[in-house]
């Protein structure tokens, strides 16, 4: 059985290892993880590069890593989801696609991701939210459930609306998403790393707030998840903000989420747009000898180009690797000793 995971691993604990542990219960059984690249779906950097994450994967129980870009790890949660599946299931040799959450009750979690299908429910949603509340407020209401309080449950009910292979959910372990255990929670393991080593939007806020001071209210209008006014509110708080913190802050309201917030920002400081619905190619960030395996039958099977350097790229999908090569330069203005650029075209595949 060859199982696929959407992760981001920021950073990875033991609920992670758990979770490949569980999906891996005979001794031929394998991994494929699609992993969040340097940015991830929270609007922030990831606290370390994914070559470092990727390896770390391999070291706990993963067989094969594969990115998901930055322009769709940035995404809302459905895009999110979308794009995940949608590189698990292109690489022809994964078996089901599995996930944590806090409810694995897996016919519950189908039955309102079948509803969220609607578009006459999300009619009702969009009508609701006209009360001044978000979507994922509006979403709960209208479905009258508390199983979309929580957050890796609205992941599953988006990768369950999206995929075609079977799916299996895993009950999470340990404290809440946003628990203190840092066994457990990434959130806390953030908390306690080392400023100095890691990347963040904080450490370039400079150059964040100098590159949205360039952009005019149409050109916000171009970022996944900006309508209906919203970017006339950016402007305006664009002028005014002398921080991020304040600039969010400004921006928020009751309809728009902080996490919404963070991802525009971040998606308009990278100059996001203009990209597929799902990734062009498969790009693979590490292995071990099981993966090795895996990736010599993706040679065949995979429906979409295999990349590991920059000379793999065909003409039709290097532009976008290369726009993946400078969101990685920016991504190394965020640590507090800036890394150079071409870091990304100099990388080489993680083999553990």
């Amino acid at each position: 059985m060859v199982t696929g995971i959407v992760c981001e691993l920021n950073p990875l604990h033991k609920g992670h290892k758990y979770l490949f542990e569980t999906v891996k219960s005979g001794e031929n059984d394998s991994v494929v993880c699609c992993m969040s690249g340097n940015f991830v779906q929270r609007g922030e950097f990831a606290v370390l590069d994914k070559f470092t994450r990727a390896k770390s994967a391999l070291q706990n129980g993963a067989d094969l890593v594969i990115e998901l870009p930055a322009a769709y790890s940035t995404l809302s949660a459905e895009g999110f989801c979308r794009a995940g599946v949608d590189i698990l299931e292109s690489t022809g040799v994964v078996n089901r696609i599995a996930f944590g959450a806090e409810c694995d009750d897996i016919a519950a979690l189908k039955e309102i991701s079948e509803k969220l299908k609607d578009k006459s429910l999300q009619k009702e949603i969009a009508l609701k939210m006209k009360e001044g509340i978000s979507y994922a407020a509006a979403r709960c209401g209208v479905l009258k459930t508390d199983i979309l309080k929580y957050p890796n449950n609205i992941l599953a009910t988006e990768y369950l609306k999206f995929a075609s292979l079977p799916c299996l959910a895993v009950k999470r372990i340990g404290c809440g998403h946003n628990g203190d255990d840092s066994e457990y929670s990434s959130s806390a393991l953030r908390e306690r790393m080392n400023e100095d080593k890691i990347s963040s939007l904080k450490n370039c806020e400079k150059a964040v707030l100098a590159k949205l001071r360039t952009m005019k209210a149409e050109d916000f209008l171009k970022i996944d998840g900006v309508s209906e006014g919203l970017e006339n509110r950016i402007a305006a708080a664009v002028e005014e903000a002398c921080s991020v913190k304040e600039l969010y802050s400004l921006i928020k309201t009751k309809r728009y989420a902080h996490s919404r917030i963070r991802r525009i920002i971040l998606r308009a400081y990278l100059g996001i747009y203009g990209f597929p619905e799902n990734p062009p190619y498969l790009r693979i960030l590490g292995f071990n000898e099981k993966g090795r395996k895996l990736l010599s039958q993706m040679k065949k099977s995979a429906s979409k180009p295999i990349i590991t350097k920059l000379s793999d790229c065909s003409a039709d999908v290097l532009p976008y690797f290369k726009r993946e090569c400078l969101f990685t330069d920016l991504y190394n203005l965020g640590y507090k000793k800036p890394l150079p650029c071409a870091t990304e075209q100099r990388s080489r595949v993680i083999i553990v």
